[in-house]
Order: C-alpha cells, then sequence, then structure tokens
C-alpha cells in the first residue's frame, strides 16, 4: 500500500510538472522579453520595438474594429519558433498557425518571421498568415470568451467561432479566389472552413447591422 502511494504520487508529481507550462507558457524559459504597449512578448528570438511595434499595433487596429473590443486588449503572447516548445504546447494542434486555450488569454504562435510579419504552419498550401492579423484572431477568441463567456463560446459552430476571428483579422490562410479553385477541383483542405465562415460572418453582419450579439444569438 505504502509503494502504491509513492508511485501514485510521482505520477501526479509528473503529470504537475508535464502540465504546468501549458497553463503558464512562461516555464519554459523564453529567452526574450519585450513590453510593447499593453501587451508582453516571450520570444526565442531576440526581440526589437522597431520590427514588433507595427505588428502588434496592426494587430490592436484590427481587434478594436470589433465592437467587443475592451480597452488595451493586452495579452502575454509566446512566440515559440515552432520548435520544441511549439510542439509541447500546441499539442494536438500542432498544424495551427498560433493558438489560445479555453481558460487563458495568452496567445502561443508557430514559427514568425518578424520582418516579415509571417507565421507560418508547414501546410504546402495556405501555410503562411500575417502575424499581425494571427495575433488579432487569437485576441478576437479571448473576447468572445469575455463578452458571451467560456461555454457559449465552445458551443458555438465552428464556422460561427472561427469566422468571426477570421472576420476581425480581415484574411484567413486561404484566399477566397484559392477556396474556390479548391472547391471547384474536389479538393479537400481544412482552411476552406475558415474562408466559407468569414464569408458568412460577414454576410450576416452586413444584413443585421453589424450587431456581434445578434449574430451569435441567431447562430446558436
Amino acid at each position: 500500500m505504502k509503494i502504491r502511494r509513492i508511485l501514485i504520487g510521482i505520477a501526479l508529481f509528473t503529470l504537475a510538472v508535464t502540465a504546468s507550462p501549458l497553463s503558464a507558457p512562461r516555464l519554459l524559459a523564453f529567452p526574450y522579453v519585450l513590453r510593447v504597449g499593453a501587451d508582453m512578448v516571450y520570444s526565442t528570438v531576440p526581440l526589437r520595438p522597431a520590427t514588433l511595434g507595427p505588428i502588434l499595433a496592426r494587430a490592436d487596429r484590427l481587434v478594436h474594429a470589433s465592437p467587443l473590443a475592451s480597452g488595451a486588449e493586452g495579452r502575454e503572447i509566446f512566440l515559440t519558433g515552432g520548435g520544441w516548445r511549439w510542439n509541447w504546447l500546441a499539442g494536438t494542434s500542432a498544424g495551427a498557425f498560433a493558438l489560445t486555450r479555453p481558460f487563458s488569454t495568452s496567445v502561443i504562435v508557430n514559427r514568425a518571421d518578424l520582418a516579415r510579419d509571417h507565421v507560418y504552419n508547414e501546410a504546402a498550401m495556405g501555410g503562411t498568415r500575417s502575424l499581425s492579423g494571427v495575433i488579432a484572431h487569437e485576441k478576437c477568441h479571448g473576447m468572445v470568451r469575455r463578452h458571451f463567456g467560456a461555454l457559449r463560446e465552445r458551443m458555438a459552430p465552428a464556422w460561427l467561432r472561427e469566422g468571426y476571428c477570421d472576420y476581425v483579422a480581415r484574411g484567413s490562410s486561404l484566399t477566397d479566389a484559392q477556396a474556390d479553385a479548391l472547391e471547384t477541383a474536389g479538393r479537400y483542405h481544412p482552411a476552406i472552413a475558415y474562408v466559407r465562415g468569414r464569408q458568412k460572418v460577414a454576410a450576416m453582419l452586413a444584413t443585421n447591422g453589424g450587431s456581434v450579439d445578434a449574430l451569435f444569438a441567431k447562430a446558436q
């Protein structure tokens, strides 16, 4: 019995150590840290205000075009470089550009090129997006959770949840023309759903006076 308790204790300790960076990514010892406005950025590569500042400024302009925006919308943003930190933090979402967790406002980003304002997910097609747009998309998830509640946000259909955030970010990883061409050719691509969601959201907002509350209410 004593050995069993010891083994259970070791297992729980191991689980806690393994899972702790998921709730506090800074524990993975990002070597570079820079505050830009309301955002605190952690990175695997050196950070320069002259490069990072315009990216975050554009992200904030996109975010504040949404009626859900409130205040500075500051976040902890982790630029993982797409290496082992990303794989650890992303888990089954390793093919994403970035992510936020349901009960956290931290933004975890895949491999980024700050000089180009790009982020990559290694997909052969649709594998590049603007870093500023992706940050705006992830901040939008946090705004939706704050406004509607985490449960309602998770229960919303994926086309609405992701489509609205891409609407705020003003783009998707595929262009509309690329999505049309893929569908015409009968080819599947996961980003097509984001494009169609964004288009549907834009059409609905155009007819309801731009009300995000009405948008989510109608889609429930």
